[in-house]
């Protein structure tokens, strides 16, 4: 039997709404099957192509929430110290740290391609993480389809430092602002569901009423 990859996308899709809807709703941890969605949709190896170039869409342009921060680089900013193009914070605020989703003031459209590889972190200013270098970690290393004992270097970094800012703790000390990997990769899955030249390959399933 044929695959039918319109079909397919849709589904992807699919899980992809319903685990940003999960991560909305308190559930996190649905940032892993973001990851494992993305992967399928754009990792490709000798083994496996992604879905999108199944479909010939790799001239698809996505949406980027993030600012241009390697232009900015190119032009004397190569020693920046730290960058988020993917969350936001708020003091006192419940969650306190969080995707941007639609607040963001910078919205480009970028080929696939770019966009995969586009830097959206930078912890210092010798480490800089791409979206794939998310994406790739937490799809397989990091729960999305496999369980690693060790991960990338950059990425448990990303998960468990201070590199990107530190909360005041009670008594004294710091400490460091977590789940900035589940934040990236949920403010990927707004930037791809709002990629209206994706979505009109195959349209986001409908739900039940």
């Amino acid at each position: 039997m044929a695959v039918d990859f319109k079909v397919e996308l849709s589904k992807q899709l699919g899980f992809l709404a319903r685990s940003c809807d999960g991560f909305d709703s308190g559930y996190f941890d649905e940032a892993m099957r973001i990851a494992t969605v993305l992967r399928i949709l754009f990792h490709e190896t000798r083994n496996s192509t992604p879905l999108l170039k199944h479909l010939g869409g790799n001239h698809v342009r996505l949406l980027s929430t993030s600012l241009d921060i390697a232009t900015k680089m190119k032009d004397g900013g190569a020693g920046l110290l730290m960058f988020n193009g993917m969350g936001e914070f708020s003091l006192g605020g419940n969650p306190s740290y969080f995707p941007k989703l639609g607040d963001s003031y910078s919205r480009r459209l970028v080929p696939a391609p770019v966009w995969s590889g586009e830097i959206v972190l930078v912890l210092d200013r010798n480490t800089r993480l791409a979206r794939k270098d998310v994406v790739l970690p937490a799809a397989n290393q990091h729960g999305g389809t496999h369980v690693d004992a060790n991960l990338t270097p950059a990425y448990e970094r990303l998960v468990a430092s201070h590199d990107l800012g530190s909360w005041s703790a009670e008594g004294g000390g710091l400490v460091p602002i977590g789940g900035h990997h589940y934040v990236a990769l949920r403010q990927m899955g707004y930037e791809i569901l709002n990629s209206s030249e994706l979505t009109v390959l195959a349209p986001l399933p409908q739900r039940e009423p």
